[in-house]
This record gives structure tokens, C-alpha cells and sequence, in this order.
């Protein structure tokens, strides 16, 4: 993974990993963007508040997504409604998280977030994976009509995607700062990634090492945490040309 710093917000890391075809270069280029944009608002974020907007949920977290979308293309809808249909039960209203048109491709995007103990590589929760996968089964379930409703331009994709926060707790907060200097952050990534379904079912991995003046370790409740990298686990599937 080909790492580049953004301004003074720390390094960022993409790959892509068989994502080919149809929209292909159209799809990673606006990937490539997004993410930048949402590093910077994020930075941004911390800068004005001296807190990291990350470490909320994920409903929080659409608050820097949304305009970094706004950032690349002004065509675009949030919580957009729309039928799912899943395998032998009855269709149902929902929505996606996020409806976008950009150089002339639509793309739905389902945004989800979790927590990455990264002391605990070899071991990491279930719930990292199963977050994703959940993502995944939304889109799935989108009825192949609707998507055909949905698609303006060449043809719709969709992207799973999940903010991933590096943290670690500690009574001593002097401890923490030693630990993170000491820890390869893109080394556990990969591990991350290698010991969850995640290794089979993402083709994005991105990686945000932050800047060490955004690192800082913060108080929580009788406890300090750290936050030093944000991973962003992706899944382009499903293309769906307009007819």
C-alpha cells in the first residue's frame, strides 16, 4: 500500500484489490477523493474542538462524510428511500445511506463504524466483521429494479463501507503515548484484516495514521483512550448497468 501525506493531517494509504471493468477507474477515483476529503474534515473536526469525530457513532460520523461527498459532486441524496427484497421474504421500505452521482455514475453507499482494540490483532471483535457483512446483505437486498430506478448515467455500483477506529484504554495515560509510538499501525492493519472475513470480503483497505499533534490520549469516564488510526474497509460490488 502506497502511503501520501495530506496536508497536516498524518499519512493516508489506499489499495484496491480487483476492482476492474465497468466504471472501475471512475469508482476508485471518487474513493480516492472521498477519503481524503473525510481526513481533512476530520482533522478539521479536531482542530476546532480538540476532539475526534470518529470516536462517536456512526450517525455522527455521516456528519463529515456527507460534506466531503458535497466536496467531490453536489448530486447526491442521503438516507434515500428505496424496496428491498430479501431471498424468500416480503419486499420492505428502507433506505441507503447515501445516493451519488458523479462523472456520470451513480453509487449507493451503506456507511458503517466500529472499534478496533489494536492491542488485540490476532483477536479482533466479531462484531468488525459482522458490521460489514451486515452492510453488504443491505445492498444485496436492494431490488435489482429499484437499482435500474436509482441509476442515472452509465450504470449504478455499490460500495460497503466501514470507519474502523484504532483505540486503546489505559488508567495511565502516560502509557499510552509510549504504546503508540512503539506500534506499526499499518503492520496492524493487515492483521486486522487477515484474522477476520474481512480478508475475503473487502477489495478497499485504506489506512489514516494521524498526524502525532492529533494524538493525544483523552479522558473517558475512569479510564484514557488513544486514537491513532482510522481504517476504511470497502466492498465495490455489484454493477448494474441502466436498461
Amino acid at each position: 500500500m502506497k502511503y501520501e501525506t495530506i496536508n497536516d493531517c498524518g499519512e493516508l494509504g489506499i489499495e484496491f484489490e480487483n476492482i476492474r471493468g465497468h466504471g472501475a477507474r471512475v469508482t476508485r477515483d471518487f474513493l480516492r477523493k472521498l477519503l481524503k476529503h473525510i481526513v481533512e474534515r476530520a482533522a478539521q473536526y479536531y482542530d476546532e474542538t480538540g476532539e475526534h469525530v470518529f470516536t462517536y457513532r456512526e450517525r455522527q460520523l455521516h456528519s463529515v462524510v456527507c460534506p466531503s461527498i458535497a466536496d467531490i459532486t453536489s448530486s447526491y441524496l442521503i438516507e434515500h428511500p428505496l424496496s428491498r427484497k430479501p431471498t424468500g421474504d416480503a419486499e420492505y421500505r428502507g433506505n441507503v445511506d447515501y445516493w451519488i452521482y458523479y462523472r456520470d455514475y451513480s453509487f449507493l453507499i451503506e456507511l458503517k463504524h466500529t472499534y478496533f482494540a489494536y492491542r488485540r490483532g490476532d483477536n479482533p471483535r466479531k462484531s468488525i466483521a459482522r458490521k460489514f457483512l451486515r452492510a453488504l446483505v443491505q445492498l444485496a437486498n436492494i431490488r435489482k429494479k429499484e437499482c435500474r430506478n436509482l441509476t442515472f448515467g452509465k450504470a449504478l455500483i455499490k460500495i460497503a463501507l466501514e470507519a474502523v477506529v484504532f483505540y486503546r484504554a489505559s488508567e495511565e495515560e502516560d502509557r499510552l503515548k509510549i504504546d503508540v509510538e512503539k506500534r506499526d499501525f499499518k503492520a496492524l492493519l493487515g492483521k486486522m484484516v487477515e484474522n477476520t472475513e474481512l480478508k475475503y470480503k473487502s477489495n478497499l483497505r485504506a489506512l489514516w495514521v494521524l498526524d502525532e499533534r492529533l494524538v493525544e490520549p483523552v479522558e473517558y469516564e475512569k479510564t484514557f483512550e488513544i486514537y491513532p488510526a482510522v481504517a476504511f474497509i470497502g466492498n465495490v460490488s455489484e454493477i448494474i448497468e441502466r436498461g
